[in-house]
């Protein structure tokens, strides 16, 4: 069973005081000191209804991660479904978007892949998605162009679809960009992501009501830390979007894709409920749902509201992120309603998400090896790995030595365990962290 973090957890294990006594501990206590911040690990909760089934079809047939193909799938949907469902927050209006931004190393992150999986699927329904794609997000003006309202019925310019999907692969560009001085870009976005009218008061013919754009971004995490300038942070613009790690999710040298038949068959059921969600208005909560919000996850998702660390920043938005996901679920059903299955399969999501802006804004050096090890070992839960395994991750091309000293200092850090079975001959060695139920450290 894979290990949980909440929000309010990892709150608690990056305040300040905490992580600088440990950083200066004994160091009788661990010859390796304390590891960087773990990387997220997925709950299964989080692949719901027709796009876990779009995730899991999907699987077999790329290394991209499952989670960045969900996030770049919940995005495509969003915007393909349009403005008619919307969650409301008290006064607010909430247009079903979703902005991803997958967070992945250059060389093993697969970023691209996971969007372009998702992106499969989202042609194979048949309602036009190639026609609302575009990328090259440069100014403020630009983005307003591409769905602004024509001037007149011969104005071919305009368009009175107000549909888009941007893809990013080079957000880093879209970062610097925003950062010039004069650019409308990061206050355009504000405006996009809230559903608002978009317009620039230098430009009267530029202007797009009733925007409905969703923004797939691309970058790597050292990137974003060179980008980020503290009042770009602030200011709102990167907190609108929803931060995912993504990594490699396994070695395929000569992957084959998603089967046809399986493709259209998922491409159809998102057919009809794509159109069923467009039919859905003002969605709210049912009981279950609203007892599971205001008894738990209100609470959990505005914990770090009053807090002013750099992952905090970045995520505020993660409770009307939470309905806005929960609200997709629901609407892809054609239900106005959303229950407590829903809200609990975006409320993983979200945790993961928090759990990424944790991890990308550590900026502790970094071994992407031993990363991806841990990852691994928290994916494991209860049956942990043995060291063949562990060597499998990296089809076995890392030396001895240096495996052995990944695992050394694992263990060393108390936060994962050298447990041996007896088995009536040699005994049985596996890794597992140290929360799985049973296990017990070797002396």
């Amino acid at each position: 069973m894979t290990r949980r973090h909440n929000a309010v957890t990892l709150l608690e294990e990056h305040d300040a005081e905490t992580r600088v006594e440990a950083f200066h501990q004994d160091p009788a206590e661990g010859a390796n000191g304390p590891l960087a911040t773990r990387p997220p690990v997925a709950d299964r909760t989080m692949f719901y209804g027709i796009l876990g089934e779009l995730v899991d079809a999907a699987d077999p047939s790329t290394e991209a991660d499952p989670v960045g193909v969900l996030a770049s799938a919940l995005a495509a949907c969003g915007a393909l479904i349009g403005t008619n469902p919307f969650a409301q927050v008290g006064n607010t209006r909430h247009p079903l978007l979703i902005w991803p931004l997958l967070f992945g190393r250059t060389g093993s992150g697969r970023k691209g892949q996971a969007t372009d999986t998702a992106e499969i699927f989202m042609h194979e329904t048949g309602l036009g998605y190639g026609d609302i794609c575009a990328t090259g997000l440069s100014s403020g003006e630009g983005l307003i162009d591409r769905i602004r309202d024509p001037d007149s019925q011969e104005d071919t310019g305009g368009t009175m679809d107000k549909r888009l999907v941007v893809v990013e692969p080079e957000f880093a560009t879209v970062m610097a960009r925003a950062k010039r001085e004069g650019s409308s870009l990061g206050t355009i976005l504000r405006q996009a992501w809230d559903g608002r009218t978009l317009a620039v008061l230098t430009r009267s013919a530029y202007r797009a009501t009733n925007p409905h754009a969703a923004i797939i971004g691309h970058i790597t995490p050292k990137e974003f830390r060179l980008r980020l300038a503290e009042s770009d942070m602030a200011g709102g613009s990167y907190n609108r979007f929803l931060p995912v790690y993504v990594e490699r999710s396994k070695r395929l040298p000569i992957p084959e894709g998603v089967d046809r038949d399986v493709l259209a068959e998922i491409g159809g059921k998102l057919n009809k409920g794509i159109l069923a969600a467009g039919q859905v208005r003002r969605i709210a909560f049912d009981p279950g749902a609203q007892a599971l919000w205001a008894g738990t996850l209100y609470d959990e998702f505005t914990a770090a509201d009053d807090e002013d660390y750099a992952w905090t920043e970045f995520t505020r938005r993660s409770a009307p992120y939470c309905l806005r996901i929960a609200g997709l679920y629901a609407a892809l059903e054609g239900r106005d309603r959303i229950s407590a299955d829903h809200l609990t399969a975006a409320a993983a999501l979200i945790r993961y998400s928090i759990a990424s802006a944790v991890f990308v804004l550590d900026k502790s050096m970094r071994n992407p090896k031993l990363d991806r090890l841990r990852r691994h070992l928290d994916q494991a839960g209860d049956a942990g790995l043995t060291r063949s395994e562990v060597s499998a991750l990296f089809s076995r091309n890392v030396p001895k030595q240096a495996l052995d000293e990944m695992l050394a200092a694992l263990v060393v850090s108390g936060q994962y365990a050298k447990v041996t079975t007896p088995t009536g001959g040699r005994p049985a060695v596996r890794y597992q962290h140290v929360t799985a139920p049973g296990s017990t450290p070797d002396e």
